[in-house]
């Protein structure tokens, strides 16, 4: 068998995964690197649809969203407002660039597993590009228009502008609209031949026992002389305690997981879970209390399958 060319034999050793980025040796770090709640310092995949890349976590920018700013590492690219990480400040093994210049505001729900945690000397640095560089760690050099560098940073840009856009879990306002009586006012059989579905699937609407895509509800709120927003909070909203906690990243590898056996969108699973959630923890605490969401999820999802929501919201 011919030897392979040097050339590529360099290539396979850069691309070779360092242990401690492994699956079995993130566990070892971490434990459970899904069931690590964020943190500022933490390394993150971000990723939503077909986008995805590192990024590192400032702080909390407010309640469901998180200050980031991303991480390249190939090709790793720099400018002057960036800070280049050498090999041993990192568990990456090789130079790292934090992308300083490119804060942004991310939701929590595209935040994936844990695969490193950085000292605070580099998150200061970074929420305040204006003083010295820390150890092991350099400003990157300015760059050059048109070249790589900026191609790079252009990249990151519009990924982050992507990622920013994920939708959140609609959140139940106080009676934003009364969709039953509206329902009364166009009539059932209306109803059913704008959505084209049967009538007992639009009865569960009507209800609140079901959820709406994005596109039925911009159908209904023609329908009602209502807001598309209005109709999503009103059929689909649920309480904002659970909405947070559907959106922590402890569950996001079900979600994917039953998103891409179902061929549905992993907002569209995570909200269709959310909802027999709700619906089982309002059976047994009706309006009072206040449900510890994290344990009902758990036991709902060891009670139930992919199966369980087959069959639409």
């Amino acid at each position: 068998m011919t030897d392979l060319p040097e050339s590529l034999r360099v290539l396979a050793a850069s691309l070779t995964v360092p242990p401690a980025l492994t699956t079995d040796g993130l566990r070892q770090r971490f434990s459970d690197p899904d069931a690590l709640d964020p943190a500022a310092g933490q390394v993150r995949r971000a990723q939503w649809g077909e986008i995805s890349l590192l990024v590192l976590l400032l702080g909390t920018a407010q309640e469901r969203y998180w200050q980031v700013v991303p991480v390249s590492i190939d090709p790793t690219g720099e400018d002057e407002s960036s800070l280049v990480l050498a090999a041993q400040r990192t568990t990456f093994s090789v130079e790292v660039t934090v992308w300083a210049g490119l804060p942004t505001r991310l939701p929590t729900g595209v935040l994936g597993r844990v695969v490193d945690v950085w000292e605070t000397d580099v998150t200061t640095w970074c929420a305040d590009p204006g003083h010295s560089a820390p150890p092991a760690a350099r400003r990157g050099r300015s760059a050059m228009p048109y070249g790589r560098d900026a191609e790079v940073r252009a990249d990151l840009q519009d990924m982050l502008e992507t990622l920013a856009e994920a939708p959140l879990v609609p959140v139940r306002r106080a009676a934003p609209l009364d969709v039953a009586a509206a329902a009364t006012g166009v009539g059932l059989n209306v109803l059913v031949e704008a959505l084209g579905m049967a009538v007992p699937a639009v009865v569960k609407i009507v209800k609140g026992k079901a959820a709406v895509t994005e596109d039925q509800a911009e159908i209904l709120a023609r329908l009602f002389g209502a807001a598309t927003g209005d109709v999503l909070a009103a059929v689909n909203g649920l309480p904002a305690e659970l909405a947070v906690e559907l959106e922590r990243p402890r569950w996001r590898t079900v979600w994917q997981t039953w998103a891409a056996q179902l061929r549905r969108a992993e907002d569209t699973v995570r909200l269709q879970v959310g909802a027999r959630v709700f619906a089982l923890g309002y059976r047994q605490t009706g309006t009072t209390g206040s449900p510890e969401w994290d344990s009902r999820i758990a036991h709902w999802l060891a009670e139930h399958d992919v199966k369980d929501i087959s069959g639409g919201a």
